[in-house]
């Protein structure tokens, strides 16, 4: 399922932006799930809880906090989102690039407008990818599974290095790092490369006598005790890059 918010503090607008959607993705059977939110403030307390969206479309001119600062905030935790800014004023448009908008749109709502960008999204999003939340010091991170290169386990702590050089450290938890990968592993791309490593099988560039070479060039021993990983990896790549249960 898709996930689309809206954020405006005009009702009326509200109300319209979201009669559009709900037309377009009925049409075109589209499962999505529109939530709506009068404040910014609102949209991020909502957020909290780790439930990001695909598609934002935001409010420009609202109290407290703008829409170029609410897209700032957005991106901060949701790097793949796209986000269509929705206003009655062109003066922010330049600024609006600063957080890698979708698009611009000028008030009032034109259905034939919104649809055409939601058009564009849609297909440029393609199948959902499934995103974890990462729990670390800072809060709440999403990240999309395809991004993650792979999860280092060390005292206590997941460790996760993210496609572009990026590292994400997780807080402290008290459980085994099997009870924390499981639906990591379920997601069909993880395997296990020793005890302290969990390896995405979309991110291996070559497999060798020592184990994964990855695609940020990091080197990751295949151990003893998981030398099928090897076995699992050249499978998943004969089967084009799926998994399945007899393996």
């Amino acid at each position: 399922m898709y996930r689309i918010s809206v954020c405006d503090d005009n009702s009326g607008e509200l109300e319209k932006i979201c009669s559009i959607i709900n037309d377009y993705t009925e049409a075109n059977n589209i499962n999505a799930e529109v939530k709506t939110f009068s404040s910014s403030r609102e949209l991020l307390e909502y957020e909290d809880g780790g439930r990001y969206s695909d598609i934002y479309i935001l409010d420009i001119i609202m109290p407290d906090m703008n829409g170029i600062q609410l897209g700032k905030a957005i991106r901060q935790k949701n790097a793949d989102a796209f986000i269509i800014f929705l206003t009655s004023s062109k003066d922010y448009a330049l600024e609006s690039y600063s957080v890698k908008a979708f698009s611009y749109l000028i008030k009032p709502a034109v259905k034939e407008n919104v649809t055409a960008e939601l058009a564009d999204c849609f297909s440029r999003i393609g199948k959902p990818s499934e995103r974890f939340v990462l729990k670390c010091s800072t809060g709440t991170v999403s990240v999309s599974a395809e991004d993650i290169v792979y999860i280092e386990y060390y005292n206590h702590r997941m460790i996760y290095r993210i496609a572009g050089g990026k590292t994400v450290e997780s807080t402290y938890f008290r459980g085994t790092f099997d009870s924390v990968i499981t639906d990591y592993i379920k997601n069909g791309s993880f395997i296990k490369s020793s005890a302290s490593y969990l390896v995405n099988m979309k991110h291996i560039k070559t497999v060798n006598a020592v184990g994964f070479i990855m695609s940020d060039g990091t080197v990751l021993t295949v151990t003893r005790k998981y030398a099928e990983a090897r076995k699992k990896y050249i499978d998943y790549e004969l089967n084009g890059g799926e998994m399945h249960d007899d393996i």
